[in-house]
């Protein structure tokens, strides 16, 4: 790492309560990082020859809260330069290389409601956020960067016990640098759910349904993840 010479780094932040019902904070920044040990040595696969990424990052937060509710909406803008990617090569393994230019921006968003009457609490939260995150050079997505995604659950108490319920779709995931759609990952949606009781203050027992739907999934080409499972759990905390 002593070949690395820092750069300047710069950030910003601002927040602003322009009424009682809206936020806005605003973030610019400068960042700067060096490649991971395992980026430079991993065998096989490193590569000595990798330059540092910098990048420049905005985002725009606003919050809204009105009875309960409280809606966030963040665009965001990324540029990086020398981007580090693990990228498949003719050798048959992963290798780092620099990507040159990307450009990301997009949107994430949460709405978010929470009641409580007595010793019942009831939180549902629902997220959106959309990607668009490509090499300049290319003007290609970037491998496993869905465009969309969807999430969202469902959190019921009552005294000492727990139920809820989560979800999550997540679109369509090129799995190459060519935005090749026979290679790409298809949409899934996956659901789980679970209760759990807390006794005696230090004591959590409970179980869950992962995958509810029996869902054929992938997150990374040709590594398919379980189908419906269960577990059961027991936490103490001293």
């Amino acid at each position: 790492m002593e070949d690395y010479s820092s750069p300047v780094l710069l950030s910003f932040s601002g927040n602003w309560n322009v009424v009682t019902w809206y936020n806005l904070n605003l973030n610019v920044a400068k960042n700067f990082r060096y490649p991971s040990f395992n980026d430079l040595y991993w065998q096989p696969g490193g590569n000595i020859n990798l330059k540092p990424e910098t990048a420049y990052q905005f985002d725009l937060k606003n919050q809204f809260k009105i009875a309960g509710v409280k809606l966030t909406l963040t665009p965001y803008y990324i540029r990086i330069t020398d981007m580090i990617t693990w990228l498949p090569g003719n050798m048959g393994y992963y290798s780092p290389v620099n990507t040159y230019k990307v450009q990301s921006y997009g949107l994430d968003s949460q709405i978010e409601y929470e009641k409580k009457f007595g010793k019942h609490i009831l939180k549902t939260n629902l997220g959106y956020s959309y990607t668009k995150s490509t090499n300049l050079e290319t003007e290609k997505q970037l491998m496993y960067v869905p465009l969309h995604k969807f999430f969202g659950n469902i959190d019921y108490r009552y005294s000492f016990m727990k139920i809820y319920v989560q979800g999550m779709y997540n679109g369509l995931t090129y799995a190459d640098t060519e935005e090749k759609r026979s290679s790409a990952l298809e949409p899934y949606f996956v659901m789980n759910a679970g209760v759990s009781g807390t006794f005696l203050k230090n004591y959590t027992v409970g179980g869950k349904v992962n995958n509810i739907f029996n869902e054929i999934y992938q997150t990374t080409a040709f590594y398919p993840l379980p189908k419906r499972n269960y577990s059961i759990y027991l936490n103490i905390n001293f």
